[in-house]
């Protein structure tokens, strides 16, 4: 693999110029005026018998629509996880989330028209082979339908959860871009993003620098501690709300749906973890015992053992992940070594990144991209060979 590989993302390979990308620009014209002709058809194929070939059409539609909004969420979420307080990439972030509301609103409409069809007809439908690859999804979104608001308050409750709901998470990235958390180092005093001070608070060797840190950081969170609060109070109360008025009588309903999982399975895996949980705190123990402390801290959980005597450079953890995926899948050491070299991954330890880690996926362009911020530990190492497991 080539040297000095490169710490930050390419995502002009997907719309040039980042937030102020001309062509994304008009990717996202493009996609609205799409999203609108679609609302039309649909509404026509409500007066229209539904078949084979008119469902065919939509459906076709529909999955081009999701892919291109999901492109566009990928390319917004990576610019406001790479940069907090870039604010054009903001307004890009409420434009897609709007617009991403109005096709789910449509979708609504989509379902009403798959309960309007009598359920031999139906059967029928879903077994032709234009249609029976995604038989299982439409049977899956008609079955869900029913247990639905009427479309038309499905609809304003998506519209509503823009500002609502969803918006909850756009004032966490602005709590979040705003916290800084102050560490000495060399004599100097410098101000760590919450990314940074996490890695450090989580992964330090030294523990008193792990004990510090985390003490700036509880302080840092603790005046925010009333914003966050009241925000998971309407987090909750909104979806409890809209739960009530669909008559579900429980908060697991939804979860557990879209996991396709039963109550039971749920606390059958529950009871296993229970039952073996000995195991995990066998080993704690021993952490704490090797850490030469009575009781782990929240610091503690992850803290290397022993002694690190120098950081793991970025190439050569590239190296060693690719070394190690090869052990067992020369595909999969292909794919992350191409991963690397295309610049799919932004890893670059700077301030003014979201903290954490994830990877997404470009549909259209066939590529994911994976965010992080290395700070050369080994949990560095395996968050990364993580997230490449993800791609």
């Amino acid at each position: 693999m080539e040297k000095s590989l490169s710490q930050t993302w390419d995502l002009d390979v997907f719309f040039p110029g980042g937030s102020r990308s001309p062509e994304f620009a008009r990717f996202l014209e493009q996609l609205e005026a799409d999203v609108g002709s679609f609302a039309e058809r649909l509404g026509a194929a409500g007066q229209a018998e539904v078949g084979v070939p008119l469902l065919t059409d939509l459906v076709g539609t529909l999955q081009d629509l999701q892919q291109r909004m999901s492109e566009a969420g990928a390319f917004v979420s990576c610019l406001t996880a790479q940069d907090v307080k870039d604010e054009q990439a903001k307004l890009l972030e409420g434009r897609v989330r709007q617009l991403s509301s109005r096709l789910q609103a449509i979708l609504t409409r989509f379902e009403a028209l798959l309960r309007q069809v009598p359920d031999d007809t139906w059967r029928q439908v879903v077994a032709d082979p234009a249609l029976a690859p995604v038989a299982f999804a439409l049977n899956e979104i008609r079955e869900r339908a029913a247990e639905k608001l009427p479309p038309e308050q499905e609809a304003l409750a998506t519209a509503l959860a823009v500002d609502g709901y969803h918006a909850w998470s756009q004032l966490y990235h602005t709590v979040v871009g705003r916290i800084t958390i102050p560490f000495e180092a060399d004599g100097q005093t410098v101000q760590l993003s919450v990314g940074q001070a996490f890695n450090r608070m989580m992964e330090d060797p030294d523990r008193s620098v792990r004990q510090t840190l985390f003490a700036r950081w509880e302080e840092a969170w603790a005046r925010e501690a009333e914003l966050c609060a009241a925000a998971l109070n309407h987090l909750a109360g909104f979806r409890l709300a809209l739960y009530r008025s669909r008559g579900w009588d429980s908060v697991l309903k939804e979860p557990l749906d879209r996991n396709r999982m039963s109550q039971a399975t749920l606390e059958a895996m529950w009871d296993v973890v229970n039952r073996n949980k000995d195991h995990l705190v066998a080993y704690l123990q021993r952490k704490a015992r090797i850490l030469g402390v009575d009781r782990l801290a929240w610091y503690d959980l992850s803290a290397p053992i022993g002694k690190l005597t120098r950081r793991i450079p970025y190439d050569e953890a590239a190296e060693f992940i690719v070394e190690n995926f090869r052990r067992f899948s020369p595909a999969m050491a292909d794919f992350a070594a191409r991963a690397f070299r295309e610049r799919w991954i932004e890893a670059e330890d700077r301030p003014g990144k979201r903290p954490g880690g994830f990877c997404t996926s470009f549909r259209l362009s066939r590529q994911s991209r994976i965010f992080l911020t290395y700070s050369g530990t080994p949990g560095g190492v395996s968050t990364l060979a993580h997230e490449l497991g993800h791609a």
